[in-house]
């Protein structure tokens, strides 16, 4: 076996690898001991044994060697974040993803359009870089960013992120379901809304639309076939959006896809 041809990701200092079935236990050792040989920032290798599973994104991964720990800090768009890869969720993949939407969103914000909402926030990173590249882009603007997460875990880290990135003034969590969050932010509208929803029935769009006002601009994912996820929106937005923008944000699944949609409500 080489490390190249066995799938897996980095998050900070631990590799999460996807092993098949048919490996036995002692060459999983084997190949794991080597990869850390032969990659020095990494000091610990687990084994990815389920997928995200439940509105919670959680996972179970098996320790294989290296430092026993689950723990670790994640460096990505010039932003760090402390994170437990089983208790949380966080896809590396997605970095640049981030990073096209943070900047863009940069761009958009001005003293008077600075309200953002990131739901399913988990441990914070898009808030955070959106945050980051609004403060590198005019120290001036003091843009309000809520980060709304239903994993208690995950705000726990959230909270210790927005320090550790010193972005206090920028944002702060508000906890719980976000079908409920316009309940707890009761005459808050948004400028800008940001859904990196998990694969779920529930679009949470409805939701949303409390949250928006006119102009309010909204970054959507959606999951399956390109028309079924325009389908979705159109449905639970009952048409009060412009046009929608969509492309794909990465597979899933062997052909399946996640979809960015963007659009504005009316």
């Amino acid at each position: 076996m080489t490390t190249q041809k066995i799938p897996h990701d980095i998050i900070g200092k631990i590799a999460i690898i996807k092993f098949q079935r048919t490996v036995k236990q002692k060459e999983k050792l084997a190949y794991s001991k080597e990869f850390l040989k032969n990659n020095p920032s990494i000091k610990t290798v687990v084994e990815k044994t389920e997928k995200f599973k439940g509105r919670l994104r959680t996972q179970d991964t098996k320790y294989i060697t290296g430092e026993k720990t689950k723990t670790t800090l994640h460096k990505e768009n010039n932003c760090i974040f402390k994170l437990d890869i089983d208790e949380t969720y966080f896809s590396p993949r997605l970095s640049n993803q981030r990073k096209i939407i943070s900047e863009e969103i940069a761009k958009k914000v001005t003293k008077t359009k600075n309200k953002v909402i990131v739901m399913f926030a988990g441990v914070a990173p898009y808030p955070i870089a959106i945050a980051k590249k609004i403060k590198e882009k005019n120290k001036l603007i003091k843009a309000e960013i809520i980060s709304n997460e239903l994993n208690r875990k995950a705000n726990i880290f959230a909270e210790q992120n927005i320090k550790l990135n010193h972005l206090e003034s920028y944002v702060r969590v508000i906890p719980g379901d976000s079908n409920k969050l316009p309940d707890k932010m009761s005459g808050f509208k948004a400028d800008i809304i940001v859904m990196p929803r998990p694969n779920l029935k529930d679009t949470f769009l409805k939701a949303a639309l409390k949250l928006s006002k006119k102009g309010t601009l909204i970054y959507y994912h959606g999951f399956g076939e390109e028309q079924a996820v325009l389908d979705e929106i159109k449905r639970d937005t009952d048409n009060k959006i412009g046009k929608i923008s969509i492309e794909k944000a990465g597979e899933i699944a062997p052909y399946k896809f996640r979809w960015l949609a963007k659009f504005v409500v009316k």
